[in-house]
């Protein structure tokens, strides 16, 4: 068997090999650990995986083949990020001085902040500003191991730059050395003009803006922030089964503020792909997620960034055999961070996941997730050579060593991803 990449020498290979489709239970802890282990991919796609003596046994390998001494580290599976808001402006660093200095989300939002800010930013800014501020943090979340991205619209909330988000989106997915998996998140929030007609906005969205993103053809997805203040159960339902009826598969933000408000019971219902944050939902919804094909997407960077103590049951919905998985929810106002890294030492410190359990949430889990769990998130054949060699020896390290990005190297289809830290340093202007 040919190769033109070979990674030995991993002193800890995490394969996470095993069954296809979402892990629950006990299975998430299963991140097949392979001592003294090596990966060999061809054409951008994984032929072998496993300890070295063996992999090197199945290969032929020749002057073409690049060779990668992985010096005893750790090696690993791309992380996936399933849930992120990647394409907006500015930051909003200011609402996060006063919220840290106790002043609530919906005072701040009703003093013209939160998403309605992002909204007033995103639309005034030109396609090349965008491109310029985006494609620059996008490279950091790679740098962070970061292999698949799932990006969200929803910064625009008009029909018109709403589709411009995805056309951008797309932009970068050509641009970047990962895929980039687009969502479309017209249905983010109520614009203001529309609060009291809200029935009349609702109907837009179903017949006429779900129609032209199907008609683009951009977005792999339609997701929705269902939640009492924002869009209720019965808009949800209407929103997101139009959508599947045009061809997108659903994904919600769920049980998020409201508690017990049932949104992760309608995304099981529905057939969701995922239900992500969950931070209040109930216990009564819990075997109703389990007993469906949803995932349900775990974000405890955005509780850290709202300045929360409180964060999703992550130890109740593992033990009731839910598929967990996890995402930083990258974004400009409530989780401000680009690293998968950090997001694997909140799983484990702040949601008592294990350091196994948060690794198979960050790659093979997310995978599934976000529609992509037959293409990577684990190492075996066939899947995409999206690797990582780290710096350190134990994937126990990667959420100990907390706030410290562990990748040294990052390889996105069997290739090296052709960029530095040198290349996403330079400081865009914010206005």
């Amino acid at each position: 068997m040919k190769a033109d990449l070979l990674i030995r020498n991993a002193g800890q290979l995490c394969t996470l090999s095993g069954p296809e489709g979402p892990r629950r239970g006990h299975q998430l802890a299963d991140i097949g650990v392979i001592a003294d282990g090596a990966v060999a991919s061809l054409d951008g796609d994984i032929v072998a995986a496993g300890p070295e003596s063996e992999v090197l046994r199945e290969l032929e390998l020749d002057q073409e083949t690049i060779e990668v001494d992985a010096g005893g580290a750790l090696v690993t599976p791309g992380f996936v990020d399933p849930h992120t808001h990647a394409m907006f402006g500015r930051y909003r660093a200011d609402e996060y001085a006063l919220r840290v200095a106790g002043k609530p989300y919906v005072e701040i939002a009703a003093m013209g902040g939160g998403i309605h800010a992002s909204v007033s930013d995103f639309n005034k800014r030109s396609d090349e500003e965008l491109l310029e501020m985006n494609l620059r943090r996008l490279r950091r979340m790679i740098l962070s191991g970061s292999t698949t991205i799932e990006v969200k619209s929803g910064y625009a909330l008009n029909l018109d730059n709403e589709l411009r988000a995805l056309e951008l989106i797309s932009h970068m997915d050509r641009e970047l050395p990962i895929p980039l998996i687009a969502t479309f998140l017209g249905a983010h929030e109520i614009p203001p003009k529309w609060r009291e007609n809200r029935e009349v906005h609702i109907r837009e969205i179903v017949e006429t803006w779900l129609v032209k993103v199907a008609e683009q053809g951009i977005a792999r997805f339609a997701d929705i922030f269902c939640e009492p203040t924002v869009f209720t159960l019965t808009e949800s339902e209407y929103i997101l089964s139009a959508a599947r009826e045009l061809g997108l598969r659903i994904k919600i933000h769920a049980d998020e503020i409201a508690p017990g408000y049932g949104a992760a019971a309608l995304a099981a219902r529905l057939g969701a792909c995922s239900a992500d944050h969950l931070i209040v939902m109930s216990d009564a919804d819990m075997p109703v997620l389990a007993a469906s094909d949803t995932v349900a997407v775990l974000l405890p960077a955005t509780s850290l960034g709202l300045a929360s103590v409180e964060f999703a049951p992550a130890r109740k919905m593992i033990e009731s055999g839910i598929a967990v998985a996890l995402a930083t929810d990258f974004n400009p106002g409530s989780s401000c961070t680009e690293s998968m890294g950090f997001v694997l030492s909140l799983a484990c410190s702040a949601l008592r996941m294990t350091p196994a359990e948060a690794l198979c949430a960050a790659t093979h889990n997310a995978a599934w997730a976000c529609g992509e769990g037959t293409k990577t998130g684990s190492l075996v054949p066939g899947k995409r050579a999206d690797i990582l060699i780290h710096d350190c020896l134990d994937f126990r390290e990667l959420p100990y060593h907390m706030g410290f990005n562990s990748v040294r190297k990052v390889f996105a289809g069997g290739q090296d991803i052709g960029f530095s830290a040198n290349d996403i340093r330079d400081i865009v202007p914010l206005n």
